[in-house]
């Protein structure tokens, strides 16, 4: 049988580690952190991240489809270690590629009946891109941070954050170097709300307008209807 001080003292130290949990819960606040663009914008789909955790934990698994000759979403956010899948919701083949450091790898041609798995290590931003549809791009943001979130059409996110003073990354598409532009911003223990500005402009998928060929086959597609 355990000695009785031995099980006081594992009660007293799990009491504190707990106490500890909730003391840290009770202190952590919402922060709103509003994203614009050079035009003075929001900023959409912007990668905000804070080193605290959150409710919200990052994805260690997530999809990124291949729809209408574009990958959907454009940004996504996970863990390190996380597994992605391709799946290809065309009715053509793409071929995913990155040669980005934190993961390079090529996936061969495929058709909408096969969704590869990627798994992604390292912390790091990986460009996505398709081979056959030089158009393409994604990005899979592999987040260092405890949260990492993603702003909404209004460039605005709520983060939690601790009660003394801290730090927010964020990072968009054209800040420079891929691998490292990340931007930080101080907020104050105080503070409720963090508006930044980038110098990026908004990026968007748009696929090629289509072939004279393609479009002389959906004009018969069309007429026949």
């Amino acid at each position: 049988m355990l000695n009785f001080q031995i099980i006081q003292r594992l009660f007293l130290r799990s009491f504190l580690v707990i106490a500890g949990l909730s003391t840290m819960v009770g202190q952590a606040r919402e922060v709103e952190v509003v994203v614009t663009d050079a035009n003075g914008k929001g900023l959409p789909q912007a990668v905000v991240s804070i080193d605290f955790p959150g409710r919200q934990a990052l994805a260690n698994q997530t999809v990124i489809d291949q729809v209408d000759r574009l990958f959907t979403p454009f940004i996504s956010t996970v863990r390190p270690g996380a597994t992605v899948n391709f799946p290809n919701s065309d009715n053509i083949r793409h071929q995913v590629y990155s040669f980005s450091p934190a993961k390079t790898f090529e996936l061969p041609l495929y058709s909408n009946r096969e969704a590869p798995a990627i798994t992604f290590p390292e912390a790091g931003i990986v460009v996505l891109g398709c081979n056959i549809h030089d158009h393409m791009r994604a990005y899979l943001y592999v987040s260092p941070h405890a949260q990492s979130l993603l702003t909404d059409g209004e460039g605005s996110v709520v983060l939690e954050a601790p009660s003394e003073a801290t730090t927010v990354h964020v990072w968009y598409p054209g800040l420079g170097d891929e691998a490292t532009a990340e931007r930080q911003f101080a907020i104050e223990a105080s503070q409720q709300q963090l508006r930044v500005s980038l110098p990026v402009t908004a990026q968007q998928q748009t696929p090629p307008p289509p072939s004279p060929l393609q479009q002389r086959f959906n004009k018969l597609k069309n007429d026949s209807n």
